[in-house]
């Protein structure tokens, strides 16, 4: 956009289903204090329990980036809301994981229905299982929602380092 404040970084992880070895590696090439945000976005083909134009992002209590997100969609039709898979523990699951532990507000965002998806980390898991409208309408989303952050007129809240 010509306008961005921040530095956009778009990276591709591996291995995350066998113990997040790309994020853990990418995650020690910088300062986590130097990272203002993270979006994961992971399994965005299907519709969300929350219906169309909605995804779900985890650990939303855990900072302000949700909220900032949703603030600025205002006025469209889409929604993002807290995890409903709270008991599943996605937020500490996926490549997010390693910079939100490091204090980074990484968050996830997906709109599958883990409770109900029985492809899900299946191998029959295929592009013709998909939504492309969804992922399309999910990612304008997340581009819309993300503005404030990238032209540095929001800056979502630290998350409590792990231990």
């Amino acid at each position: 956009m010509n306008k961005n404040e921040r530095t956009l970084i778009f990276v591709a992880f591996t291995a995350e289903e066998i113990g997040g070895f790309g994020s853990q590696y990418f995650s020690k090439q910088l300062n986590p204090d130097d990272v203002v945000a993270m979006f994961n976005i992971e399994m965005i083909g299907k519709d969300s329990k929350f219906g169309k134009n909605t995804a779900f992002i985890t650990g939303y209590d855990k900072s302000d980036f949700g909220s900032i997100l949703q603030k600025n969609l205002a006025g469209t039709e889409f929604t993002f809301h807290p995890d409903p898979y709270i008991k599943e523990n996605l937020f500490y699951r996926s490549d997010n994981a390693t910079l939100a532990a490091l204090g980074v507000p990484a968050h996830t965002i997906s709109t599958d229905q883990i409770d109900i998806d029985k492809l899900y980390h299946t191998v029959k898991d295929e592009y013709s299982s998909l939504d492309v409208e969804n992922i399309l309408s999910t990612i304008k989303a997340i581009a819309k929602s993300a503005v404030s952050i990238i032209s540095g007129a929001d800056t979502p809240s630290r998350i409590p380092k792990l231990k």
